[in-house]
């Protein structure tokens, strides 16, 4: 080989290993917000993708978790969404080496648009209770959400290889709004459905449902009136495609109940996506 082939062949090989490297400085020079901002996008330009989640929750008396939800998700056509829960009858922290009976699963499906930046409700099926919940475990939603309000964002320690972890903490303000927002159209579809049912019912069932529900949405704003909220989410990213791997949070909020009692209650979540 002569000598200027090979001057060639190790000018060719420096250039690709400055190349290789400058895209990982790239990289690696993006800040968290950077990072979460891709993530967005690539979320944003899917036309269809997977989730699977699962919620539970605990309080300050209890050691093991009161409850637990698991749930799945499926995007279609860029901007359809539908979500799909299980939820056990039996508490979270009783594990059994039976299959749970389909008679011990309550499931709930319901269905989402998104229009105008928001998630707009289309069809519910199953349990009324759990699928006035569903748009809560919305992730699309989890993440729209986190990018509008006021927050703490940085890199976490422990990545695994090939990816990034951004923890953001809600500031506690935005993080107390954003919770009785989600609360408060939990109640206000929880009396549309009772409204429809109504309709059948006699005067004196019609008084009672409405009565419950005015006792229910006079506690819940009790208890918001007088909170401490705070909210963390761990986002991980694959660093290749800059698609999320999973996203976890952990909401805890602290009140006081009917008899001025301070109480804490603390809800976990996980999700795991599949572009």
């Amino acid at each position: 080989m002569k000598k200027r082939e090979i001057c060639r062949g190790m000018a060719a090989l420096l250039w690709m290993s400055i190349y290789l490297t400058g895209c990982s400085l790239l990289q690696n020079d993006r800040n968290p917000e950077e990072w979460f901002k891709q993530t967005l996008g690539g979320l944003a330009g899917k036309d269809s993708f997977t989730f699977n989640g699962e919620a539970a929750v605990r309080t300050q008396s209890q050691k093991g978790f009161r409850e637990s939800l698991s749930y799945e998700g499926r995007l279609t056509e860029h901007d359809k969404l539908t979500i799909r829960s299980m939820l056990p009858s039996q508490p979270a922290e009783v594990k059994t080496s039976k299959p749970l009976n389909i008679k011990n699963v309550h499931a709930a499906e319901s269905g989402f648009r998104r229009q105008d930046g928001q998630w707009v409700h289309l069809f519910s099926e199953g349990s009324t209770t759990l699928n006035s919940s569903l748009a809560r475990f919305n992730p699309l939603a989890q993440l729209d959400a986190v990018s509008r309000l006021p927050k703490q964002m940085k890199e976490a320690s422990g990545a695994a290889r090939g990816t990034k972890v951004l923890r953001i903490e809600l500031e506690p303000a935005a993080a107390r709004q954003w919770l009785s927002e989600q609360l408060e159209a939990e109640m206000g579809k929880i009396r549309q459905q009772a409204d429809t049912g109504e309709q059948a019912g006699s005067a004196q069932e019609k008084r009672q449902l409405a009565d419950v529900w005015n006792k229910g949405d006079a506690q819940l704003k009790q208890m918001l009136d007088h909170s401490e909220v705070g909210m963390v989410y761990y986002l991980t990213i694959d660093k290749k495609t800059g698609f999320p791997v999973k996203l976890s949070s952990e909401s805890v909020i602290r009140y006081l109940n009917l008899h001025n009692q301070e109480e804490e209650e603390t809800l976990v979540n996980d999700v795991s996506f599949n572009p």
